[in-house]
């Protein structure tokens, strides 16, 4: 990883160095990636990643429909959200389409 350093894109925070877990959706399958290389934003916890790293993230998605051996497997269970949790409207949230104004 490069030595730069740059604020948060979105809140504008301080962004630091470290080593994270990133799930990634790939044909209908996730795969657990440890210990990636990432630019973490220390307020909000958006992620940044090198395009050498995300491009190696790429390689190992690609590679783990045929060549990969994961090192291990994890059960992860499956849940579905209710169909009558309340809209946004009927929680009394305010929702526009279009700025005010």
């Amino acid at each position: 990883m490069s030595g730069q350093t740059f604020d948060c894109y979105f809140c504008g925070g301080s962004v630091s160095v470290q080593y994270v877990n990133t799930m990634r959706h790939w044909k209908g399958r996730y795969v657990l990636i440890e210990n990636v290389p990432a630019y973490v934003c220390v307020q909000c916890g958006e992620r940044y990643y090198d395009a050498a790293v995300a491009e190696e993230m790429d390689r190992i998605m690609r590679a783990s429909e045929t060549t990969a051996t994961a090192g291990r497997e994890i059960c992860v269970p499956v849940f579905e959200m209710s169909p009558t949790y309340p809209t946004p409207q009927a929680s009394g949230a305010v929702v526009r389409d279009k700025p005010a104004g």
